[in-house]
């Protein structure tokens, strides 16, 4: 398994240590943080080394509480349009 930060749009994001033998997505915990995400397999190598080619901003504009409290306040292109920096 692929437990290195890997990078999406800037977001830093590392694989979880567990079980994942017939489970249909792969937990991601963003910026070394309690804050976490779930990436669905389809998106993932076997590894759990997110695909290059892969759109996968749907999953984080689900958790946009999740980034804000990681410590990504920069907007991001297709996923946050503020940000919280006033």
């Amino acid at each position: 398994m692929n437990y290195e930060t890997q990078y999406y749009k800037n977001i830093p994001l590392n694989l979880v240590s567990r079980k994942y033998k017939n489970m249909k997505a792969k937990r991601f915990v963003i910026n070394h943080t309690n804050q976490n995400v779930w990436i669905p397999n389809k998106h993932l190598e076997k590894d759990g080394t997110i695909k290059g080619t892969e759109n996968i901003d749907y999953v984080f504009r689900k958790s946009i509480r999740q980034l804000e409290l990681a410590g990504i306040t920069q907007p991001i292109i297709g996923i946050k349009r503020k940000s919280n920096v006033i």
